[in-house]
């Protein structure tokens, strides 16, 4: 119980501040951009790299600006890329993995190796392969455990190029904004 409500009182970021409102709103740029840049697979699969702008947020800000960050990042980029109806459950997933990177990513000024599999792992899993086919037969009706099947193999496939993604955007960026917040003080 103690961890919930610590997940719950989070040091964040204050939302109202402008530098924190500038670079949320960038990264919720990125995150549209990204997500314009997917390969389709089918109508209910895809690769898309839009994940690493939420992780670096998250890395970031903490989980109360990252649930704002999901919100609207979900239905910004179904404004630029729309694809079929509009579903607010998605958003919802989105927050559940903001939740998740920041469990493991916030105010960590170096990440390991391990702590980002982990990070991954549990989000590709409880996100891409267990909510989203669920969403996804609400939606279209199709068999639950024909879209899990075919997301396991899609996200076991590209599992370690996300974690190498995740790798590389962490050491180019966290290392600038920790020397940059260092250098104002």
């Amino acid at each position: 119980m103690k961890s919930v409500q610590a997940l719950l009182h989070w040091k964040s970021a204050r939302v109202t501040e402008v530098k924190t409102m500038t670079t949320l709103a960038l990264l919720i740029a990125l995150y549209c951009v990204l997500q314009m840049v997917t390969i389709n697979l089918s109508t209910t699969l895809r690769i898309s790299f839009s994940f690493i702008a939420l992780a670096l947020s998250c890395a970031l800000y903490g989980f109360w600006p990252n649930v704002a960050f999901a919100l609207i990042a979900d239905f910004a980029g179904y404004l630029v890329h729309p694809d079929g109806a509009y579903m607010p459950l998605f958003a919802l997933i989105l927050v559940v993995k903001a939740g998740i990177y920041t469990w493991f990513f916030y105010q960590r000024k170096t990440i390991s190796i391990s702590r980002l599999i982990l990070a991954q792992l549990i989000a590709v899993v409880v996100c891409n392969v267990l909510l989203n086919p669920l969403v996804l037969t609400l939606m279209y009706g199709m068999p639950y455990w024909v879209l899990v099947t075919s997301r396991l193999v899609k996200n076991a496939l590209c599992f370690p190029f996300e974690c190498a993604a995740l790798y590389v955007a962490f050491k180019a960026v966290l290392p600038i904004v920790y020397r940059t917040a260092k250098d104002r003080v």
